[in-house]
């Protein structure tokens, strides 16, 4: 009775490890299946792939203008901050922000502890200056009558010119604070021409040594636009170059000027390089902090047709990973190409390039970063 017992355990077994054979065996194609398809590359997910983005690749028709964004800011060699360097009051403030001044306009009046013993000093030094000059006048006609010396004339016009010197000394101290002192009174003057474009103080007001700027004066009448130059732009924006400028504000004003000078490092936040423009603004109507877009017209003489011909896609497609220029190339959803280019002109909105792309190409313009990243990693 016992070995149909043992007959029927021996087939479950086999069973069950035929069972687990089969099923090891499934998984083991299912494994590889699944690495097959890893290795087939990235697919686009099917809501992503029905709202993807793209943009041809065509003939650009506007390279020989590149157009740059910039900032209006005055000019540094014709702007004054006035910083307090003594602690005091302000009695009395002679000026709005917005006014224009005139080179030595009495702008403010500052009363300071400070101011006493350099009062002091001054009326002391007026004092004996006064009286060297009285006693050189005498030496002076003694000595004609032979009645003093050539010594002591000598010694009469070093009195006085040492009391000059000590009224100079006291006097450029006062010019440290920033002004002048009449009657016991600091008297800040506006040092050039313009307008008051900041303005922190009132009358009344307490200060102190190191505080912020009180108030700042900008010529208006020349500004700087800082133009930003992309790397792709670096070979066709030259110092010398006539530029036209335009706001937004004034969509019929155009703006000329000229690039004076292009710095020799990038900026490390917007990675450009900065082109100073030099604009005559004696109307007033580009203001600092003002964003304006800038025209490049580029010379093409002596170009041939190769170089002339260049293929352009939207700059928002660009990719500017690991110091290189890169754009997603769109084959079909589960097919990319990634391609490095150098660009050869660059505007806000337009990126032209002679070679890496080729006519009728696709790239991509929106969550091109993701799918970028899905195919490095």
């Amino acid at each position: 009775m016992i070995y149909p017992y043992i007959n029927r355990l021996n087939k479950i077994s086999a069973a069950a490890c035929f069972a687990v054979l089969l099923t090891a065996c499934q998984s083991s194609n299912d494994l590889e299946q699944a690495t097959a398809a890893q290795q087939e590359g990235y697919c686009l997910p099917a809501q992503l792939a029905k709202n993807i983005k793209l943009a041809d690749v065509a003939p650009s028709t506007e390279h020989n203008h590149i157009q740059l964004t910039g900032r209006v800011m005055s000019n540094p060699e014709k702007y004054y901050r006035f910083v307090p360097l003594l602690d005091g009051v302000v009695s009395k403030v002679n000026f709005s922000l917005g006014d224009y001044v005139k080179k030595g306009t009495v702008l403010l009046e500052v009363r300071s502890p400070e101011l006493s013993s350099l009062n002091a000093e001054l009326r002391t030094a007026q004092a004996q200056l006064k009286l060297a000059q009285r006693q050189l006048s005498a030496t002076q006609e003694m000595f004609e009558d032979g009645v003093a010396s050539e010594r002591e004339l000598i010694e009469a016009q070093q009195d006085v010119e040492m009391a000059q010197l000590e009224i100079t000394k006291v006097q450029e101290n006062l010019g440290i604070y920033g002004g002048s002192l009449e009657r016991g009174v600091l008297i800040i003057k506006a040092p050039l021409s313009g307008h008051i474009v900041s303005k922190n103080i009132v009358g009344g007001q307490q200060i102190e040594a190191g505080d912020d700027p009180l108030f700042s004066i900008a010529d208006l009448e020349e500004v700087w636009v800082m133009a930003n130059v992309y790397a792709g732009n670096l070979s066709s924006v030259k110092q010398g170059m006539e530029v036209e400028v335009k706001a937004s504000a004034y969509p019929d004003q155009v703006f000329k000027g000229k690039i004076d000078r292009l710095a020799n490092t990038f900026d490390t936040e917007e990675r450009v390089l900065k082109a100073r423009i030099s604009i005559l603004n004696r109307d007033l109507l580009l203001k600092p902090e003002m964003f304006v877009n800038v025209s490049v017209t580029q010379d093409n003489t002596g170009q041939n047709d190769a170089q002339q011909h260049l293929l352009s896609f939207p700059a928002k497609a660009m990719i500017f990973s690991n110091s290189r220029h890169q754009v997603v190339v769109y084959r079909d959803s589960c097919s990319f190409d990634i391609v490095q280019l150098e660009p050869v002109y660059q505007t806000q909105n337009t990126v032209m390039v002679k070679a890496g792309l080729k006519e009728g190409d696709k790239v991509v313009t929106e969550n091109h970063l993701l799918i970028y990243n899905q195919i490095q990693n």
